[in-house]
């Protein structure tokens, strides 16, 4: 009878088996091998197209025109309510998915963080706010004249959507100011964004908060908070420090 005595490795571990590589996770970790993350791109689209409809949801109105009240309806015209209605649904779209990926990214390095948790519930009821912003233009392009039901809504009840545009698709971007607090404390308290960011998030508070402390002007973060979105969101791509490549879907 033949009896087969099985040998062992240097370290007492049968011979043939297979033992981790130390190297091979952090091969397969994207943050760790060079590959860079995508997802953030989605917060500077949101960035960039909440700028433009903002910007053309705002009707070019003269201070004798605005004194009018309701007469002011026969002045407006539906293009730019138009463009601020379909650009800024695209915006909340890519702000919903900035969202999920900073919740993912808190996930994975700093699950039981307060702030890192934040972040993306405040970028959520941001992109909520904006729908409601964006609809209201929406329904401007809609029963202003050449719209799809022109003249099946009376002028007093526009007016409504008028005035209420005169802020609306701003005034959600209040959100993303505790967003950016939760930033600034990740990268001077946890360090676990650049310092950069956290002094890039403390100036652009600053100036709405001041407006805000000192006029009651509820619209400025949403002038103010895009941009500073579009330059985190920019950020997360390239920064080693926030590994936002690492476990997180590119």
């Amino acid at each position: 009878m033949i009896t087969i005595t099985p040998t062992t490795g240097p370290l007492g571990s049968p011979a043939g088996s297979v033992r981790p590589d130390a190297h091979s996770h952090h091969a397969a970790d994207p943050a760790l091998d060079g590959t860079r993350a995508t997802w953030p791109l989605a917060g500077a689209v949101a960035g960039a197209a909440s700028l433009v409809a903002a910007m053309a949801g705002m009707a070019t109105i003269t201070e004798e025109q605005y004194l009018e009240g309701v007469g002011l309806i026969d002045d407006l015209e539906r293009g730019g309510y138009y463009i601020s209605f379909v650009v800024g649904l695209i915006g909340v779209a890519a702000l919903f998915i900035a969202a999920a990926g900073w919740r993912r990214w808190a996930q994975h390095r700093a699950a039981d963080d307060l702030a890192a948790g934040t972040i993306a519930t405040a970028l959520s009821a941001t992109a909520t706010v904006n729908i409601i912003g964006y609809s209201m233009a929406g329904a401007l392009a809609l029963y202003l004249d050449g719209g799809f039901d022109e003249g099946t809504m009376s002028d007093e009840s526009l007016f409504v959507n008028f005035a209420y545009l005169d802020f609306g698709t701003l005034f959600g971007w209040w959100g993303a100011m505790l967003a950016a607090a939760c930033v600034a404390f990740l990268a001077f308290r946890r360090r676990l964004l650049p310092r950069w960011m956290g002094v890039v998030s403390l100036v652009t508070m600053a100036i709405p908060l001041g407006f805000a402390l000192f006029t009651a002007l509820p619209g400025m973060p949403g002038m103010i908070m895009p941009l500073w979105l579009v330059a985190i969101s920019v950020g997360m791509v390239f920064s080693r420090t926030a590994g936002a490549s690492a476990g997180v879907p590119r």
